[in-house]
């Protein structure tokens, strides 16, 4: 049984409508970094990916980046929370059983 942990990224379109973007997972059996399943090319991705995002969270100077694991996941929230994107709480589910 493992659990991953998961942060849904969305585009808001037209003010209440959602359109999934990708979702960051985290399983703490694997390597430790952040892998992100793409549902649709935008450019936000690679922008993530690459340039990484501010920890607000624990306003520690400095970005965070997939390799950052769960800190990086539970970022993605307050770095996406306007401006078109938004981006869920970290979730769980168990997989393996």
């Amino acid at each position: 049984m493992t659990i991953l942990y998961f942060v849904e990224l969305f585009e808001v379109i037209g003010g209440n409508e959602l359109k999934k973007i990708a979702s960051f997972n985290y399983d703490e059996e694997s390597t430790g970094a952040v892998s992100v399943e793409v549902e649709c090319r935008h450019p936000a991705i690679e922008s993530i990916m690459n340039e990484g995002i501010y920890d607000y969270k624990e306003a520690k100077p400095g970005k965070l980046y997939p390799g950052d694991g769960i800190r990086f996941l539970e970022n993605l929230k307050y770095n996406f929370k306007s401006n078109g994107l938004m981006a869920t709480d970290v979730q769980k589910k168990v997989v393996g059983e």
